[in-house]
């Protein structure tokens, strides 16, 4: 069976006037082996409408940020006033700066910018200045020491970011920073080295079992204690 995306319409509250309005929700099937994710570690999305509403813009205040961060609410949606009709990766423009004026991390808004990238794609539109905002942002993040997290994850998106940006020499310097504590295969980070110094900057799914080693591990089986009294000859 195929699997569908689909948007409908919910009621939120924004954090910030507490205005309640309406806003698109996206439903997406879960990431599974066939799923086309590029090796910025991101998954390509049929429409940029779907990504879109991943984060809600008040029509009151425009603050916009993450649809988690809003609260739902009980109302029908279809009697509360709807979302400005801000084209889809404009919405992560404004992210950016509700980021900024709310205090949000570095971190968070190269998260958002690389969203903007992503969906300016899936618009097939004009991308390339939203790969320099994420590589401001990210560059700012990573030499922020303050947080703690995967950052050999984030310093191989920035090898990424890099690369897609044509800036090869740089690239192949943060793929060389990411340790085994990213959890990525070294596979993956050796591939990318060698796309680069040959001056690939192209987008590039990943390929199935890698997909499935970063994202879809299997459980490790931890063996069952044997009691002391019980023999296992």
């Amino acid at each position: 069976m195929m699997k569908l995306y689909s948007l409908k319409l919910t009621s939120v509250i924004c954090p910030k006037c507490e205005l309640t309005f309406a806003t698109p929700v996206a439903k997406m099937p879960k990431l599974s082996r066939e799923s086309r994710v590029e090796t910025d570690l991101h998954r390509v999305l049929p429409d940029a409408a779907i990504r879109a509403s991943l984060i809600a813009m008040c029509p009151e205040c425009l603050y916009t940020w993450w649809l988690s961060a809003f609260q739902t609410h009980y109302f029908l949606p279809e009697m509360l006033p709807d979302a400005p009709p801000v084209d889809n990766a404009k919405k992560f423009g404004h992210a950016v700066l509700s980021g900024r004026n709310n205090g949000a991390h570095s971190l968070d808004r190269a998260i958002v910018a690389l969203n903007g990238y992503w969906c300016a794609r899936e618009d097939f539109q004009s991308a390339d200045k939203w790969l320099e905002l994420a590589s401001r942002e990210l560059y700012e993040a990573l030499n922020d020491d303050s947080w703690d997290g995967n950052r050999g994850r984030y310093q191989f998106i920035m090898g990424e970011v890099l690369r897609l940006m044509g800036e090869f020499h740089d690239a192949v310097r943060f793929y060389s920073l990411v340790d085994r504590r990213s959890v990525l295969p070294r596979e993956l980070i050796n591939h990318q080295i060698e796309q680069a110094k040959n001056g690939d900057s192209t987008p590039t799914l990943l390929p199935p079992h890698i997909i499935e080693e970063i994202f879809l591990p299997k459980p490790t089986i931890v063996p069952t204690a044997v009691p002391s009294d019980v023999s296992v000859a």
